[in-house]
């Protein structure tokens, strides 16, 4: 079966890269159109070593791209990974990534994260921006370019520390008041069906995920990762947690590395997923002031409708990148952030 390594652009899944290579690399880029720049944000941008080759290199996939909702970090990091892997694998100029751009692969309506915007402010509940611009252009390039019609092995930056990721691309979680019991699940059909492996299998079993489903606390997603819509393209693999390897292995080896610099945030710069904390940062840095302020303003174009939402003395109110700007770093709220992103092309 063919291999696909699914790239974030993080630590983790540059680590799989580099010591399990596949047949092919993928890196989907989130398109962002050019926003507003204070001088500090240009100066601070030009002096990221390595981003007007990265950008050279991006340009190669989509003429016409200028800027990524990602940190400049992120791109640069996956530059120099592709000419790394593709001196080991005698790739050409490109290098051994391919990257998949919504542009050229995915719908004619979104094409930029500027485009989903338009229409619909993704949050963590609707993640529109994951579901258009990484899995869907991953998954046509992937029928165009590699598999027509078998399915490809795609493994997954997971690590072992992550195990609750590997659930949530399989099984929903119920919320209390819609739990329902199913005593008849049988998580061997699932098995079989989804080809889940072996070592994973027995983590699961140690997690009582099957207990779980039965109780009623999850549910079967009707679209499981093998599946894009009815198409079943893939199947998983998770290196990273059948050798053991947890954040600790991931953060020694790149500290051995001090070429490679990484976002201290992974993800696109305002994404719904970030602590509140990690955002305040983020507003801090002037190379990323222009990307949290285009966020500021979809908000203000979308009143009433917000990235990210928190709860407040049991109330649950909307919490723009504004107001999250103005907020104390040390005032104690209780904020609502689900888990990170399971479709194993966003987070670290």
């Amino acid at each position: 079966m063919i291999t696909v390594n699914s790239l974030s652009g993080g630590k983790t899944s540059s680590f799989m890269a580099i010591h399990f290579p596949a047949d092919h690399e993928i890196f989907a880029c989130v398109e962002q159109e050019a926003y507003k720049y204070t001088r500090e944000t240009a100066l601070a941008r030009n002096k990221i070593v390595g981003l007007n080759e990265a950008q050279d290199w991006l340009r190669m996939f989509h003429p016409g791209f200028w800027m990524s909702a990602e940190d400049d970090l992120t791109l640069v990091a996956m530059h120099k990974l592709t000419q790394e892997l593709g001196l080991k694998s005698g790739a050409g100029r490109c290098g051994k990534i391919n990257v998949v751009f919504a542009h050229n692969w995915g719908t004619k309506r979104y094409k930029t994260y500027d485009d989903i915007a338009n229409d619909f402010l993704p949050n963590s509940k609707k993640r529109l921006c994951t579901d258009y611009l990484k899995v869907l252009p991953i998954y046509n390039y992937t029928r165009s370019r590699i598999s027509k019609v078998d399915p490809v092995k795609m493994r997954l930056g997971f690590r072992l520390d992550e195990l609750d990721r590997t659930v949530n691309i399989f099984f929903k979680i119920v919320e209390i008041k819609d739990r329902v019991p199913n005593p008849s699940f049988d998580m061997q059909e699932v098995i079989n069906l989804c080809q889940i492996p072996d070592y994973l299998v027995r983590w699961w079993d140690v997690m009582d995920i099957e207990g779980s489903v039965k109780r009623g606390e999850r549910i079967f997603k009707k679209v499981p990762f093998n599946y894009y819509d009815s198409d079943y393209y893939r199947v998983p693999d998770f290196p990273l947690i059948e050798h053991g390897i947890t954040n600790k292995d991931v953060v020694k080896y790149w500290g051995g590395r001090p070429e490679y610099v990484f976002p201290e945030i992974s993800n696109c710069v305002m994404c719904f997923h970030h602590k509140i904390q990690e955002l305040q940062k983020q507003w801090s840095n002037p190379s990323n002031w222009n990307r949290m302020q285009w966020a500021a303003d979809a908000e203000k174009n979308k009143p009433g409708r917000t990235f990210k939402r928190g709860k407040v003395r049991n109330k649950t109110i909307p919490m723009s990148m504004e107001y999250i700007l103005k907020l104390p770093i040390q005032m104690q709220m209780d904020f609502i952030d689900y888990a990170s992103c399971d479709s194993g092309t966003c987070t670290d």
